[in-house]
């Protein structure tokens, strides 16, 4: 149980109960937006041309944010929610309607978001009727968290219930970037709703640290059949965003949190061999054995 951190006792209170299945959650607050205020020609015409409809200006901005920088947001109205918001498990009998006025019989396996009337929202999947953006929210809580691929897969397959978030959800989404997705709806809120941005930010957990990778530094060159030396391998993995130190002829590289794919030495000799190029590969036949000629296979 993780509770809002003392330098941020006056931002709105977030308590998560399942770390493993949300490591980040940030909430910042907005108050004031004027409700009436309408999206620009210009964030209508993005949010459709990627395949959205235009809703309304708060809910607009956060599809926005999500197309543009992968993280799911979602907005809460701040005059709705009842208490704290925690992430948790459902229990046995729970029901929640989702956005889409469905009532849904909730999993024990359900990622939860709550506050005090119960459940709010599926975690990383759809948010709950009660708490959504209205043509009258005024306050806004803005939601940007980190979830469990495994378990967000799971729940919208549970509840036949893909969306937008859940499918970049499940894929992998960085979790290192939640904090920078929530300021950048912060304040286009309040740039183009009137609004005023609370100054402190709620941020409970940490993102998770990757572990470091560690291969042979002629490993790449062996796979591939290429002239690659240490200092390319190097240079390659760094040009992806690794962090890289090289020692006795070992490469170890610690892959950036926005590439959950490279989990294994093969993943890195992929990258190093991307960057220099699949068509320097050499074409070679096989050597016939000596005073035979070629075999019948060949």
């Amino acid at each position: 149980d993780r509770s809002v951190p003392a330098e941020c006792a006056t931002g709105y209170p977030v308590v998560v109960d399942d770390p493993s299945g949300c490591p980040v959650f940030v909430a910042r607050e907005v108050t004031g937006f004027d409700p009436a205020a309408p999206s620009p020609q210009w964030l209508r015409r993005r949010v459709e041309q990627a395949g959205m409809r235009s809703i309304s200006l708060a809910v607009d901005v956060t599809n926005f944010v999500m197309l543009e920088m992968g993280q799911p947001i979602h907005g809460y109205d701040r005059d709705r929610l009842q208490g704290p918001i925690r992430v948790r498990r459902a229990q046995v009998g729970e029901r929640l309607t989702t956005l889409d006025d469905v009532e849904r019989t909730l999993s024990p396996e359900d990622l939860l978001i709550t506050d005090d009337s119960g459940p709010i929202g599926l975690a990383g999947v759809m948010g709950g009727a009660t708490t959504e953006l209205s043509r009258t929210t005024t306050n806004i809580v803005i939601e940007a968290a980190h979830f469990d691929p495994v378990s967000i897969f799971r729940t919208q397959k549970r509840h036949k219930l893909p969306s937008e978030a859940s499918k970049r959800f499940e894929r992998g989404v960085d979790p290192a970037i939640a904090e920078a997705a929530a300021d950048r709806v912060a304040h286009l809120l309040a740039e183009l709703g009137g609004g005023q941005v609370d100054e402190c930010v709620t941020v409970v957990g940490e993102v998770p640290a990757r572990e470091p990778i560690e291969i042979d530094a002629g490993l790449a060159a062996r796979i591939t059949g290429l002239d690659i030396d240490e200092s390319l391998v190097r240079r390659n993995l760094e040009a992806v965003g690794c962090e890289v130190s090289v020692a006795d002829g070992r490469v170890s590289a610690i892959p950036p949190t926005w590439r959950p794919d490279l989990t294994d030495p093969y993943d890195l000799v992929e990258e190093v061999a991307r960057i220099v190029g699949y068509d320097h590969v050499p074409s070679v036949l096989p050597p016939a054995p000596a005073g035979l000629g070629l075999t019948p296979v060949q």
